[in-house]
């Protein structure tokens, strides 16, 4: 019948039947087929577009950074709900900007300018400090990257960076305006503390029944018990079937071989090197050292090298040049070799420590072994286990009904919040150890069937919603004592606080914070000179204290809470001392710096939104979404 389709498929007939037969496919809603060509456009901005393919590439290098920070679970879904999408679309649009602005002025580089910067590019040198093509090709990759496509992002890139030169070389911080901050962030001050603890605040009424309903009544929110669900579930692990499932002789042999590299030791050294391109210099350096000489100080002197660059590490054979890896390996502990030649100039090694290679033999790594190949078997036989799950789910089949009869763990948890926790606030005994459980668990409603999930630690679970005991305050007969603590703790900071503007009127009219201590339940203390950053995060004065007291002139006085809020503190300004811009240089530097990368940021903000009125800007959420519907970015 195909072979009859094909050598009709010329006729005017056919072509028209098929033409029909896309449209009908168009009309049923199949036309999503032609929606997804990878060069279609999602960002457009005048003549430069952003293909599906570039943003697709772009949203997945951000999803696998975070997955770097947040772990594997992390997923495009959450990506997604974090708002992800918009701001990988919002740098999509900036760079288009950026590109078409670049080639209306005709700006670009050379190939060989292009070569040159991946050449010096830290990311892809070796140890000795030289241009690694594997080393090369394995970050761009592990960044979704070919050599072509870096190729022409970093010409890109290089491009803009031409653009933001001409824009922004000519920027400069004002001396006046760095003087100002400088100041400004580096002046200090001498503060005299008289600290006032709440928890030694005397005659303070005890409350009765009525206070302490009120106080309960006005501050639900503190004393408000989370969310309870009732949760059934069932568990599959590869641990679980290690009593059934069997390993023999051969296969744990098998298992040896395969994996003998894993409990080889190779050879190795640790190396230190000196390098100068000229034998006659190694030469020299190689007299030096046999007369005695200091290895790191020869270094310095006729190398120019520091400790840290003649250190090599722990190298094996393959890591050192190839000609010298076996005059390295010859030397014994402590051993200077003679100069040796490789392509990268002369070197005088030094072995520090040998460690010989070796293999433990298959009796020592026996158990380990016979557990990992019962785990392999273990997870094959899981996956037939699932698709059993999903079929008696299908049927209707309960999770007790399930687990018995295909002999899983199961179980039942009464009562669980959304941190795991029990309603005695410990962790809830018998939660299965899958990551995403919890959270899964509260996404369902009852009723809901639940779905089989494989987790992110290698093992399957099923979860369904029993019963919701949603949030409600607790009675006071349960937190009696917590809203007394709460109630004494409120009326303490209050008296302490009236005790304290008084202490302040009084020093304010003359007397001194050492004669107000004796008189009262406080303490006294001298701090070291503060800036407003270290006074802000000081225990006994806090951010909004603090502000309050480098508006103060010498001598004057002002309280307030501490920011432990533990306390109240009476402070009097005793010294101020003015930063010297002259004192420290570097200090000085790199608030300029700082301030110049400020105003450069925002000369370019004001040049971006310069360009989107200038250039229009479109964006296709159609393509966005059927990229995400139907490539399943979105999970």
């Amino acid at each position: 019948m195909l072979n009859a389709l094909r050598e009709s498929s010329g006729s005017w007939v056919v072509k028209i039947f098929l033409g029909l037969l896309v449209l009908s496919f168009a009309a049923w809603g199949i036309g999503d087929i032609f929606r997804l060509a990878p060069d279609a456009a999602v960002v457009t901005v005048g003549d430069t577009k952003v293909s599906g393919y570039e943003f697709l590439n772009d949203f997945n290098r951000q999803v696998r950074r975070m997955q770097q920070s947040l772990g594997p679970s992390f997923d495009s879904q959450q990506a997604r709900q974090l708002g992800m999408v918009d701001q990988v679309i919002q740098q999509a649009v900036t760079r288009a900007l950026y590109d078409q602005e670049v080639a209306e002025l005709g700006l670009t580089m050379s190939d060989a300018d292009i070569a040159a910067y991946i050449r010096k590019s830290s990311a892809f040198k070796n140890s000795f400090g030289q241009f690694d093509r594997l080393r090369f090709e394995q970050v761009i990759a592990q960044n979704g990257f070919n050599e072509q496509s870096y190729i022409t992002a970093s010409r890109r890139d290089l491009s803009r960076d031409q653009l933001f030169s001409s824009i922004t070389s000519a920027t400069r911080a004002p001396a006046p305006l760095v003087t100002a901050f400088y100041q400004f962030q580096g002046e200090t001050r001498v503060f005299e503390v008289l600290s006032l603890p709440y928890g030694k605040v005397a005659g303070v009424a005890a409350p009765g029944e009525a206070d302490l309903n009120a106080y309960h009544a006005a501050n639900k929110n503190q004393f408000m018990a989370p969310e309870y669900r009732a949760l059934a579930y069932l568990t599959l692990r590869p641990e679980d079937l290690l009593d059934e499932t069997l390993a023999n002789d051969q296969e744990v042999a098998a298992a040896y071989e395969a994996r003998l590299n894993e409990f080889t030791t190779q050879p190795s050294r640790e190396v230190e090197q000196i390098v100068v391109a000229e034998e006659a210099e190694a030469r020299k350096i190689a007299g030096r050292l046999k007369d005695g000489g200091d290895f790191y100080a020869v270094a310095k002197e006729l190398a120019d090298m520091d400790k840290a660059s003649v250190k090599l590490g722990r190298m094996m054979k393959v890591d050192l040049p190839e000609e010298t890896a076996e005059h390295v390996f010859t030397l014994a502990s402590g051993q200077i070799g003679e100069p040796v030649e490789s392509g990268l100039g002369w070197h005088i090694f030094r072995v520090l420590e040998i460690t010989e290679g070796g293999s433990k033999p298959l009796a020592e790594v026996r158990t380990q072994l016979i557990r990992d190949v019962k785990l392999e078997k273990a997870a094959e036989t899981m996956i037939e286990l699932a698709n059993k799950i999903e079929d008696e789910l299908a049927a209707g089949s309960s999770i007790r009904e399930i687990a018995q009869g295909l002999n899983l763990n199961h179980g039942i948890v009464a009562a669980v919040d959304s941190r795991g926790l029990g309603r005695d606030g410990m962790v809830a005994a018998g939660l299965p150890k899958a990551p995403e459980f919890i959270r899964d668990a509260f996404v369902l409603r009852p009723g809901d069937d639940g779905e089989l999930k494989e987790s992110g630690d290698g093992s399957y679970y099923l979860v369904q919603v029993d019963k919701i005991m949603a949030t409600t305050l607790k009675p006071i007969s349960q937190v009696r004592d917590d809203v007394r603590t709460a109630v004494l703790a409120e009326r303490r900071a209050k008296a302490g606080a009236a005790q304290a503007a008084k202490l302040a009127t009084e020093a304010r009219t003359g007397k001194t914070l050492a004669e107000l201590a004796k008189a009262g339940a406080t303490s006294l203390t001298t701090l070291q000179p503060l800036t407003r950053q270290r006074a802000a995060a000081e225990p006994a004065l806090g951010g909004a204290l603090a502000k309050k007291l480098f508006g103060l002139q010498k001598g004057e006085v002002a309280e307030g809470a501490a920011s432990n809020g533990s306390a109240h503190s009476v402070v009097r300004l005793i010294s101020i001392a003015r930063a010297d811009p002259k004192a420290d240089k570097a200090s000085r530097d790199r608030l300029a710096d700082y301030v110049r990368n400020s105003m450069t940021q925002d000369v370019l903000a004001q040049y971006r939104a310069a360009l989107r009125k200038k250039y229009d800007v479109e964006i296709n959420d159609r393509i966005i979404d059927a990229m995400f519907d139907e490539l399943n970015v979105r999970g």
